[in-house]
């Protein structure tokens, strides 16, 4: 669900984004954050950044960022493609998964985020764990030994994230989470990784 007032509210966190990475070098952010940087002619050039699979492309230096169609990205991806440039640090993966809890500051923001991520999810498979995978794979899940079932998926090329389904039985209902590797504190902020978490909760939904 589209929510206007928070895209709008993105507009100066785009506009800071762009003003950081400008001071910067190309090739140390593409370095950094696992993107593509292609020079086009001195001054000018391209990333190519894998969001959720698919290629998105940001211009430089006006860095706007484009879909694999070529169309201008609403606010929420122009947001999360530019400020995971600026944020990217190289930070190893640590391949240990954590919870929104888990991240620093990640306690205020999980009951919400659950509500919004796994809660969705086990509300629309209701314990169908066959049609859960299904959906993942079509998604290209790669799968991972959590729970009942688990699929990792890549949100940016340091992003991963893991959506965990536990079946429910007599005495526990059945319950789904996402997860992230605990370096993910080293490319995004926490409201951003909540909204590719929610992200990927969607785009299951859609796929079954």
């Amino acid at each position: 669900m589209r929510n206007p007032t928070w895209e709008k509210s993105l507009e100066p966190q785009i506009a800071q984004a762009r003003e950081e990475l400008r001071s910067r070098d190309p090739r140390i952010v593409a370095d950094n954050s696992g993107a593509v940087y292609y020079e086009i002619e001195e001054g000018q050039g391209r990333f190519q950044v894998r969001f959720f699979g698919r290629p998105y492309t940001i211009s430089w230096p006006e860095l706007e960022v484009f879909d694999p169609q070529g169309q201008s990205c609403p606010n929420p991806v122009q947001a999360a493609l530019l400020q995971y440039l600026v944020l990217a640090d190289g930070t190893p993966l640590t391949h240990h998964w954590v919870s929104l809890r888990e991240l620093p500051n990640g306690a205020f923001y999980e009951r919400a985020f659950q509500g919004y991520s796994g809660n969705l999810v086990v509300r629309h498979f209701k314990n169908d764990i066959e049609r859960f995978r299904q959906a993942a794979q079509k998604l290209g899940g790669e799968p991972v030994e959590l729970g009942d079932a688990a699929f990792r998926f890549w949100a940016l090329p340091r992003i991963p994230l893991a959506v965990v389904y536990w079946s429910g039985g007599e005495e526990f209902p059945a319950s789904a989470h996402v997860l992230f590797d605990s370096s993910a504190g080293h490319y995004h902020h926490l409201e951003m990784l909540a909204h590719l978490g929610a992200m990927i909760c969607d785009q299951l939904i859609q796929a079954a």
